[in-house]
């Protein structure tokens, strides 16, 4: 019998095209906005830059440990030092708790997006209003699970690791020596490894299965991680292959964003360094300068985090495609694409007709309310 994992590859390319072609924007662009969710931006991630600062005492070509002198009616360095005022704590308690709500309603949306995408996908239009507010109930959940399962393996992780620290360079900690932070390194670094693997595996698993078994069956998450480990019980060889193919296919698809980023980022930044370069030409730096920049650099980074979001929407889409088309194989009961299953095995992924597709996309910006 003919493996479902290694079939449904080419099916998945069948009912990525019939979704997505021909192109039509509001499908292409509501799923954008999903894939900010559910996947970045085609495998770039939110880009962190490191400021080199050059605090008082610590500057750039100053000996280390070593504080510049006062100057004679200068303030001296020392002064530069933040007191810890009562509205200073206020202002970063506040700012702490703004930050952690903010992850935390921006972790709910991206677990309710999963839900979102798997249904967009199963119905073949992507009403973002009418899935989203359908699933709030089971996307808290997944982010309780999922939260909750990553600070429990963490902290099991840190917990160990200073279980051995202690055995190795005993207590307190203060008094531990070179050996006993080599030993906890050489311990550390490779469980970390294995931990991280593994934790993502899980949750990879449950957003890949376990999300439409939910769906499927109206299940909790812990209810159709339990269904599911009963697919995989029955069918080990299909989810391993399935596993391996991923994983290939994951390996492509990164080189494929990347270089279509790659050629994104040209498109967007030569033009921009074109505008730059007369501007600092004619007017300099000054503040007239500055503004025109800012705005001209502004609007390129806008344009290339929206683009990349554009481009990780077919592959994303290929790649849930896949393990939703497995899972229904696998098993009749949690096939939520069924009509794009049938549509792609009987006519190898035909676009869907004005009243096979019943998305109200188009052009109509009301098209989702």
């Amino acid at each position: 019998m003919a493996l479902s994992a290694l079939e449904s590859v080419e099916d998945a390319f069948d009912a990525t095209k019939r979704l997505l072609w021909p192109f039509v924007r509001g499908t292409w662009f509501r799923l954008a906005a999903v894939m900010l969710f559910v996947g970045g931006i085609g495998g770039l991630g939110p880009t962190s830059f490191l400021n080199f600062i050059p605090f008082p005492g610590g500057g750039a070509g100053e000996p280390p440990g070593q504080r510049p002198e006062p100057q004679p009616g200068g303030p001296d360095p020392g002064a530069l030092t933040p007191e810890l005022t009562p509205e200073l704590v206020v202002f970063l308690v506040l700012f702490v708790l703004f930050a952690v709500a903010v992850f935390v309603l921006w972790s709910v949306a991206g677990a309710v997006m999963e839900f979102v995408f798997v249904e967009s996908l199963g119905a073949e239009a992507v009403k973002l209003r009418e899935f989203f507010t359908g699933n709030v109930r089971p996307g808290v959940r997944l982010f309780l699970f999922r939260t909750g399962l990553s600070i429990l393996v963490f902290g099991a992780l840190v917990a160990a690791l200073f279980a051995v620290g202690v055995l190795v360079g005993g207590w307190p900690v203060a008094q531990w020596d070179d050996g006993a932070v080599l030993a906890l390194l050489f311990v550390g670094v490779p469980l970390f490894f294995v931990t991280t693997v593994v934790l993502g595996l899980v949750i990879g698993l449950t957003n890949t299965f376990v999300v439409p078994t939910m769906l499927a069956e109206d299940r909790g998450v812990l209810s159709g991680w339990r269904r599911f480990l009963g697919v995989l019980a029955d069918e080990p060889v299909e989810i391993l292959v399935y596993l391996v193919v991923s994983f290939v296919l994951g390996i492509a698809v990164g080189f494929a964003t990347g270089a279509l980023s790659i050629a994104l980022l040209i498109v967007v930044g030569v033009p921009a360094l074109l505008v730059s370069l007369p501007v600092l030409l004619t007017v300099g730096a000054t503040p007239l300068g500055g503004t025109v920049l800012l705005v001209v650099w502004l609007a390129a980074g806008v344009l290339f985090f929206v683009g990349s979001l554009v481009i990780a929407v077919p592959f994303r889409t290929f790649r849930r495609y896949y393990p939703l088309l497995v899972l229904g194989d696998v098993d009749t009961d949690l096939d939520v694409v069924p009509t794009t299953r049938a549509a792609v095995r009987a006519d190898g992924g035909e676009e869907p007709s004005d009243d096979e597709r019943d998305d109200g996309v188009g052009d109509d910006p009301d098209a989702d309310r």
